[in-house]
């Protein structure tokens, strides 16, 4: 049989440096924003990791703390990890739509779907306000031209080759807007999938 280590039977608590008890209390501050329960969850799993390396010596341990950075930025990861995935399992536009604004500035995919998503949501959501327009807006400020799904907003009277909005007109648009609108939130959860399986990649450090 193999001899057992002397560090065998210690608690991770035990292998720990003055150091990496104090990185991860800082890390573990960044944290506030999230529910204590959580908290403890992510906290075990970086102890682990550095728990690991510290078994091999301190070295490796500081090593480690090298690759994940300072506690506050890995705390800010691992937060936005924790509300990318409540977002997508909960399918929380307002949520999802909240960390991919948080993103955009560091990632080009966060911020160009970013882009996309506001594009068709705005679209779809004035499309499919086209049935309140045509009842409240005065038909001699809002025409349809010859042109398809051209509108025109007039305040100098009827434009030429113009006619009030239709009802089936609106109705139509209307239709086309909740598609967008759906796409919009269908192509934000899945922005949101791809984003969390990015984030849990880089969280996980022994990888």
């Amino acid at each position: 049989m193999p001899a057992s280590s002397p560090l065998d039977g210690l608690k991770d608590s035990d292998l720990l440096s003055l150091p990496l008890e104090r990185y991860l209390h800082e890390f573990r501050g960044g944290l506030l924003s999230l529910p204590e329960s959580e908290r403890d969850v992510i906290v075990a799993e970086v102890r682990a990791q550095v728990a690991a390396q510290a078994r091999l010596g301190d070295g490796a341990a500081l090593a480690l703390l090298e690759r994940l950075g300072k506690p506050d930025r890995l705390a800010a990861r691992f937060t936005i990890r924790h509300e990318l995935s409540v977002g997508v399992q909960q399918s929380n536009p307002f949520g999802l739509f909240w960390v991919l604004l948080r993103l955009a500035a560091g990632s080009l995919l966060a911020f160009v779907g970013g882009v996309v998503v506001i594009v068709l949501g705005l679209t779809g959501l004035l499309l499919v306000a086209m049935p309140i327009l045509r009842l409240f807006v005065p038909q001699d400020l809002f025409m349809v031209d010859d042109q398809l799904f051209s509108i025109t907003v007039s305040t100098e009277g009827i434009p030429k080759n113009a006619s009030p909005l239709p009802w089936g007109y609106a109705i139509l648009c209307c239709g086309v807007g909740i598609v967008l609108v759906v796409l919009a939130m269908l192509l934000l959860r899945g922005l949101g999938q791809v984003l969390l399986r990015d984030m849990r990649r880089k969280t996980q450090a022994l990888d």
